[in-house]
């Protein structure tokens, strides 16, 4: 038994195909191609996509929490279950779990437990871990608690990542500390991905973090110090090195929209990956709070906000992203839509992320809002509106 989508418009993310067709068999796509011209075998569930986007499976590399008040930091496994499930009824079907600072055995129990959830739900979006620290500088904390933050030491990391059961897969770290190149190095050589974020480093700082193994760029622009044409620092490196990808939260509050069309000219699409940074406030509605690391969080005007205003997080999900992308630059549709698809599934090296015969049948269906109807992971359906 298989499924066939028919009539529906294909984003590959390479190119669009009007009136197109998917045929998935077992657990990858058979046939891909116009309607007119795709058999649709006998005993295939044939569902009608007119009218609607067909896109690969979002990948957000960076989710702290979400499902009205549920974080990957709450010390249980349903709310991993929550998350997971709240994602993918807005199309993501590769989510990294988030984890912030905390002390040492409580962070480490977190590494555990989300492994453990992992490896029990391998029919699931959550596949692998984003530490967000806790090697960060103290100066752009954001919304990080400065009292859980940790000396990078070699030592530290090998424990989370023992822990993490080899699920850790992305860590954001700040270069300029003592010790931490050593830890970006070690890193390297485990498959985790080094990303800078939260620093004060200098840009010949970050030319040394790439020569050891630092690749990516932890939510542009924010945690970190302004462009400067004197003191160049993480963001010139971030825009000129192309060994760096950046991570955008694409809500049109953490990087106004003339700034996100710049980074498109800048980084182009293949630089881009679209996060959401959402946060347990995820979900929920206006004046509704919630706390990140033992920290209040208040939604205001569809942000997510400290106390002293500090914005933690978003509310943000990779559909509504897309859609503000649309709305607010001269961004192709091809374009955004791989900036949440394929360019995640490469840092991460799923091989996920595409619509193309013998690839993994990780799809989403949207109707013209943007409005995600169906998620389907490894070949199935797993979420389906009433309205589709």
């Amino acid at each position: 038994m298989g499924i066939a989508l028919v009539a529906g418009k294909i984003v590959t993310p390479f190119r669009v195909i009007e009136n197109g067709a998917i045929t998935i068999s077992n657990d990858k796509i058979h046939e891909v191609g116009s309607a007119e011209t795709i058999n649709i075998r006998t005993g295939l569930e044939v569902i009608n996509a007119k009218g609607h986007l067909i896109v690969p499976g979002f990948v957000d590399l960076l989710v702290h929490g979400g499902a009205g008040g549920y974080g990957f930091s709450d010390e249980n496994d349903q709310s991993i279950d929550k998350i997971a499930k709240y994602f993918l009824s807005h199309g993501s079907t590769s989510v990294m779990a988030s984890l912030h600072a905390k002390p040492k055995e409580r962070l480490l129990q977190d590494f555990r437990r989300l492994a453990g959830y992992i490896e029990n739900n391998p029919e699931l979006n959550i596949r692998g871990i984003h530490m967000e620290g806790p090697y960060l500088n103290p100066e752009l904390k954001g919304a990080m608690n400065k009292e859980y933050l940790w000396e990078p030491s070699i030592d530290s990391f090998l424990e989370m990542y023992e822990a993490s059961r080899g699920y850790l897969k992305i860590m954001t770290i700040a270069p300029e500390l003592p010790g931490a190149l050593d830890v970006i190095r070690e890193a390297a050589f485990r498959g985790v991905v080094s990303s800078i974020g939260h620093s004060t480093a200098s840009y010949e700082q970050i030319d040394q973090a790439i020569d050891y193994g630092a690749t990516h760029i932890t939510h542009m622009f924010n945690a970190m110090k302004p462009l400067h044409h004197r003191t160049p620092s993480v963001v010139t490196a971030a825009l000129l090195r192309d060994e760096l990808k950046i991570e955008l939260i694409a809500d049109t509050y953490h990087v106004h929209p003339a700034v996100m069309e710049m980074l498109i000219k800048f980084k182009t699409a293949k630089g881009i990956v679209l996060i959401t940074d959402s946060i347990r406030v995820g979900g929920l509605h206006e004046g509704e709070e919630s706390q990140f690391s033992d920290q209040k969080v208040v939604v205001k005007g569809n942000k997510a906000v400290m106390e002293d205003g500090t914005i933690a997080g978003s509310t943000l999900t990779l559909n509504k992203a897309i859609k503000n992308l649309l709305e607010t630059t001269s961004v192709s549709l091809t374009d955004a839509v791989r900036m949440a698809t394929l360019n995640g599934a490469k840092v991460i090296g799923s091989g996920r992320g595409i619509i193309a015969a013998g690839k993994v049948a990780d799809l989403v269906v949207m109707n013209n809002n943007f409005d995600v109807v169906m998620t389907i992971i490894d070949g199935r359906i797993k979420y389906r509106s009433e309205r589709f």
